[in-house]
């Protein structure tokens, strides 16, 4: 082959090559700048790519999800309007649920009740790196302050929110001693909804009381350590089926010992003892 004749083929690779590239960032470019009616080829319908079972669809783009995502609760209530489906839509890059993405980004409870009408079991439906459910990310959001009224949206949609774990084993309860501007309704929901949650420890070892009391908002810590303690005087104690006698008697115990039970003491006392310390130091 002549030097010629190469230098020629090496060309047409070359111009090839370009006109490859330039195709696929013109396909990039039109499919991200595509609308809304002209997605509609994209979307899984739920019929013919999915069992009546499935919950959950995935599609590629979910403009659901990208009006969520850029905080644009006007777009979200139209496209929630023309295609409710999209509320059960997966998204094929993060795996996130639009009611998860909304309670992330502090959405208005207006769209959290839109989304939970269009699909109610995503109130059930852990998601993310940390498996949370929705109401996970309601209260660890840090685009706005824990709502009420979501939370009981949340909480009536699901009832055993409250008494689920993340991937960390952080409840609700733990979260909502590390937001802030809580208010103290937040903490009666959660706490009569699981009065144990205040004896849970996560995966790093804190309970509750111990994020209350690292929380640098002030008015949250002294509601949050507030409603801890009472809890724990009342409900918690209840629930747990530990008779006062057994907790100021501990000579019981030596006659019909009982691990469970004696576990039970243990971790009361400790995280009661912790509370109590936690609340008098903020009170000096």
């Amino acid at each position: 082959m002549t030097a010629a004749k190469h230098a020629r083929n090496e060309s047409d690779d070359d111009s090839f090559s370009s006109s490859a590239a330039e195709q696929i960032e013109n396909f990039m470019y039109n499919l991200c700048t595509l609308n809304l009616a002209m997605f509609e080829p994209y979307w899984s319908d739920g019929n013919n790519h999915s069992s009546d079972n499935q919950t959950k669809e995935i599609v590629h783009t979910n403009p659901l999800s990208d009006a969520i995502s850029r905080h644009d609760w006007q777009a979200a209530s139209k496209i929630l309007k023309s295609k409710p489906s999209l509320a059960k839509a997966t998204s094929s890059c993060d795996g996130m649920i639009p009611l998860h993405l909304a309670c992330d980004a502090g959405a208005p409870e207006k769209i959290i009740k839109k989304l939970l009408d269009a699909h109610p079991q995503a109130a059930h439906t852990k998601c993310g790196e940390l498996s949370r459910l929705p109401i996970h990310y309601h209260l660890a959001s840090n685009a706005g302050t824990p709502s009420e009224s979501i939370v009981s949206l949340l909480i009536e949609s699901f009832p055993e929110s409250p008494r689920a774990g993340d991937a960390n084993n952080q409840f609700p309860i733990h979260l909502a001693c590390q937001a802030t501007q809580v208010s103290g309704n937040i903490f009666a929901i959660l706490l009569s909804s699981f009065p144990e949650g205040a004896c849970e420890r996560d995966i790093h070892g804190n309970y509750p009381c111990d994020y209350a009391t690292w929380n640098e908002d002030t008015p949250t810590k002294v509601i949050a350590l507030s409603a801890l303690v009472q809890n724990d005087a009342t409900e918690m104690r209840r629930s747990l089926q530990v008779d006062d006698k057994l907790l100021s008697n501990p000579k019981i115990f030596d006659e019909q010992p009982s691990a469970r039970t004696q576990k039970r003491k243990r971790l009361t006392n400790e995280v009661s003892f912790s509370m109590l310390a936690s609340f008098e130091d903020i009170h000096q």
